[in-house]
């Protein structure tokens, strides 16, 4: 059976530390994760009850130091089991870098000629956006020396030359573009 990337994340995370709900999506946060990855908070919740219930998770109640209890969970030996299957299963996919972008770009040629070049600046304007929420990224996350920020940083370098890579790709396809229109 595949392992979910949320399992993947979830016990990706828990592999590093015991952690309850609330603290794994904060690290989540801190690991500048959503740069890379997207999980839901819902998916985190829903996959942590299931994993327990699986014997790749152990829970156990604590008492909360301001509040009500909390459920901290460590990872078990199946769980880490689970993980480098998770793991290996996705260093060897073959998969494209599918975005939805990617999906409007495919149909580009069906908008006007007005349509496209809007559509086309967006993206670009979307592109830099993302780029410099990386860069302000970097910015926010530079005192934490945790074990994890030296690849959070280098994830965040992947999304830096996707996105430059993605700029330089999009020159071109305007090029094209007005090729094919006239």
């Amino acid at each position: 059976m595949a392992v979910s990337k949320v399992e993947v994340v979830v016990l990706g995370l828990l592999a590093e530390e015991p952690l309850y709900g609330y603290d794994l999506l904060e690290r989540f946060r801190e690991r500048s994760m959503g740069f890379w990855v997207e999980v839901g908070k819902a998916s985190v919740y829903q996959v942590l009850r299931r994993l327990e219930r699986e014997g790749l998770v152990a829970g156990r109640s604590q008492e909360g130091p301001e509040g009500p209890d909390r459920r901290v969970y460590r990872i078990t030996r199946s769980g880490r089991a689970r993980l480098t299957a998770g793991l290996e299963e996705r260093f060897g996919d073959l998969e494209p870098y599918e975005t939805d972008a990617g999906v409007a770009f495919g149909f580009a040629h069906l908008l006007s000629a007005t349509q496209a070049r809007k559509a086309i600046d967006a993206r670009e304007t979307s592109v830099r956006d993302l780029l410099d929420a990386v860069k302000t990224e970097r910015y926010r996350s530079a005192a934490d020396r945790g074990a994890g920020r030296a690849i959070s940083n280098a994830m965040l370098d992947r999304q830096e030359a996707l996105g430059k890579a993605e700029l330089a790709w999009i020159k071109g396809f305007r090029a094209a573009l007005g090729r094919i229109r006239r």
